[in-house]
């Protein structure tokens, strides 16, 4: 059984120094002679069509069109090589431990197809990924101009993936990898598996944990882990998988182990949708 494996790109794949931030405010200063200024917490984990979209009215005080969206869009992809080139530079442009090995095992596996779901738009991913030598392992997936709404991103990226591939994957062959509780939250909207690193920057801590991702790791380096919870390489304790969380300690170590875990977190991580929970919402 073919199995998709999606990953997120920034704080997932890669640290990309903030360019993407950097470039996006420049393109804002370029185009309407204003600075942007907001917490990064605003922009985390969302796709660019959103980020653009939020980062304008912040900045102009109404709504973005659709041909200001564009244009921002192309004033974005013009600033973004030089701000890469520059975090690379500056050494702030760095790979997540293991990732190219994680990749390597992955992409030799038979029954694995591997595909991006990221907020980026599909050409500033491609410039992120480039100087770090990871665009060859990715042909398709979803992307930030396939939907603001990151969830409807993922769903449409798995369709990509689908034709890309030519076959079909039902929702339990679908494996997410992000960084944030919104990669969370808008795999297990769409029936996927998730998995997060969650040492990234970009993640925060307390709702990442409420979100419960079926697996968190700190990085690629334990790929054992990683295929266990992939189901492409057996448990070696014996574990039947689907009875456990895994949380970047013993494998075999039950839902409940966690520090801070109770009966809601425990629906949560069996939930498919956060609207079956009593409060109606995650937050």
């Amino acid at each position: 059984m073919q199995k998709l494996v999606m990953f997120d790109l920034d704080g997932t794949l890669l640290s990309s120094g903030m360019s993407g931030k950097k470039a996006l405010d420049k393109a804002v200063q370029n185009l309407y002679g204003k600075t942007p200024k907001y917490d990064l917490a605003v922009i985390n984990g969302n796709t660019d069509s959103k980020n653009f979209a939020t980062i304008f009215e912040i900045t102009i005080g109404r709504k973005i069109k659709p041909s200001e969206l564009a244009a921002l869009k192309a004033e974005y992809l013009k600033c973004l090589p030089a701000e890469v080139k520059a975090c690379v530079n500056a050494g702030s442009h760095k790979l997540i431990k293991g990732v190219v090995k994680f990749l390597e095992f992955l992409q030799k596996q038979k029954n694995v197809c591997l595909a991006l779901g990221t907020g980026n738009f599909k050409e500033a991913a491609f410039i992120k990924l480039k100087p770090c030598g990871l665009e060859k392992y990715f042909k398709t997936g979803g992307f930030g101009e396939d939907s603001a709404n990151r969830t409807q991103m993922l769903a449409r990226g798995v369709k990509h993936a689908e034709k890309y591939f030519k076959t079909k994957f039902a929702p339990e062959q679908v494996f997410i990898i992000g960084d944030t509780h919104k990669d969370v939250m808008a795999a297990k909207e769409n029936g996927f598996h998730s998995g997060v690193v969650a040492g990234s920057h970009y993640s925060d801590r307390a709702r990442l944990t409420r979100a419960a991702a079926e697996l968190e790791m700190p990085d690629f380096t334990d790929i054992q882990t990683w295929c266990v919870w992939l189901d492409i390489k057996a448990d070696p304790k014996g574990v039947k998988r689907g009875s456990y969380i895994l949380p970047a300690t013993a494998i075999e170590h039950v839902f409940f182990s966690r520090t801070g875990i109770d009966e809601d977190r425990l629906k949560m991580f069996r939930i498919k949708k956060y609207e079956k929970l009593p409060s109606g919402k995650i937050f």
